[in-house]
């Protein structure tokens, strides 16, 4: 019989790894990455086309250029699309990024044939229907408008704004204006000049055997168009605003948004993996230093977090958080004695090993399903991941040591380079 009046034995993770797939080419050259061993007919296909965030003239074209494919095309109108997306049981998706858009479409593997033409029709031959852009552009920039009434946007805008620096496309706000200003004639352009074959990278996950392969081939493999190919290692240089400190007015708010950003390192510098196991210590999890402190001994917000946000040449450490704003000054003091402590104080062993298992059960869940897996594979063009990423992180984890922690915070978490930004009523945050 099972004793439970004791605690039964807690075991670490075994070291796992990631086996990162090697690119198969369909007929016409465009490459495909295969993550193909799920359990259930289903299966996604993710077009990643060059030309994201720094090719667009306008904010949000390259990703309504890609989301707006599947509003009608030469062989069926956007209400046909819809109907048979809805009959099929397919879902669409898009997303920009810095350097490419990626267009999805999930669906059943016995309804593949249909929805893959489907797909293959949007982006070969797309309309861009007038009145169904039209509306498109009106309810996101009535989303806008919405959104920009929460001080946690206004506090987000400014926060890329400083650390990017004015002319930095990641700091391009999409105001409701700026949308509005997109026309069809924008989309065409941007469409002709990056939809190509030769500017086609192609992430296909799911259950994934030979048949679905081929309709695959007999689709997207049949598209000969072919055009320039975005250029993704150059990059627009950041330019860091001066301004060390910003408070956006916001009349009669409640509460305010505090964001806070520390220029960091690339993903590939020996550091990486080391820092990132620091600032979650810092902020990346629910028993994290800030959220203990601040919200639960504290009780100063229901919410502070703290993340590392990477790319290919870049990455900052960013706390935010929203408080009551009688708690705004408070809460960036609490942050900075954190920060403090972490320079001065070894990290307690047995936290050390929370953090390390907190770390390691969130890459297990990369490995759930071959979505995750295609997820962490789709990386490698978006945010600057590369094939031996994920094993390396693992064994990073698994050999960092209180003085690894402690050396990352004397190196990186700096309050003197601190950006802060904080939007609220002004002159309650005065007093």
């Amino acid at each position: 019989m099972v004793n439970r009046s004791k605690q039964p034995e807690i075991s670490g993770f075994k070291k796992v790894q990631l086996h990162f797939p090697t690119p198969v080419t369909l007929q016409n050259g465009i490459p495909v990455w295969v993550v193909g061993d799920g359990d259930d007919e289903v299966n996604r296909v993710e077009l990643y086309m060059g030309g994201g965030i720094y090719q667009e003239h306008k904010p949000l074209l390259a990703y309504l250029t890609g989301l707006l494919t599947f509003e009608g095309n030469a062989n069926q109108s956007a209400e046909q699309v819809a109907e048979a997306l809805d009959y099929y049981g397919a879902v669409k998706s898009a997303q920009p990024n810095d350097q490419c858009s990626m267009v999805s479409l999930s669906s059943l593997n016995h309804n593949f044939s249909s929805t893959a033409k489907i797909l293959f029709d949007g982006i070969s031959t797309p309309l861009y229907p007038e009145q169904e852009c039209e509306l498109y552009l009106r309810r996101l920039a009535s989303n806008v408008e919405t959104a920009r009434q929460r001080v946690d946007y206004l506090a987000n805008v400014e926060m890329r704004r400083l650390y990017y620096g004015e002319s930095h496309p990641l700091a391009a706000e999409a105001t409701p204006e700026a949308l509005l200003s997109i026309t069809n004639d924008d989309y065409k352009q941007f469409y002709k000049k990056y939809y190509n074959a030769d500017n086609l990278r192609i992430v296909f996950s799911g259950k994934i055997t030979d048949k679905e392969m081929a309709v695959l081939d007999s689709t997207i493999g049949t598209w000969n168009v072919r055009g320039e190919k975005v250029d993704d290692t150059q990059e627009p240089p950041i330019q860091p605003s001066d301004k060390m400190l910003s408070i956006i007015d916001k009349k009669g708010a409640l509460q305010s948004a505090v964001a806070i950003t520390i220029r960091a390192i690339p993903r590939r510098h020996p550091d990486y993996f080391k820092l990132r196991l620091l600032i979650t210590a810092f902020g990346g999890y629910f028993g994290s230093r800030l959220n203990m402190n601040i919200r639960e001994d504290k009780g100063y917000t229901y919410g502070i977090h703290g993340y590392l946000s990477g790319r290919s040449n870049d990455s900052y450490i960013s706390v935010v958080s929203t408080c009551a704003t009688q708690y705004t000054w408070p809460v960036i003091d609490e942050v900075k004695k954190e920060m403090h402590r972490l320079r001065t104080e070894p990290m307690p062993a047995e936290e050390l090993s929370t953090v390390k298992q907190h770390m390691l059960s969130d890459l297990m869940k990369t490995l759930d399903t071959p979505f995750s897996i295609a997820r962490y594979v789709a990386d490698s063009f978006t945010v600057g991941i590369y094939p031996e990423y994920f094993n390396e992180q693992v064994d990073a984890i698994l050999q960092c040591t209180p003085a690894d922690v402690m050396e990352m915070a004397n190196k990186y978490l700096l309050d003197t380079k601190m950006r802060i930004v904080i939007a609220g009523d002004k002159q309650i945050l005065k007093k």
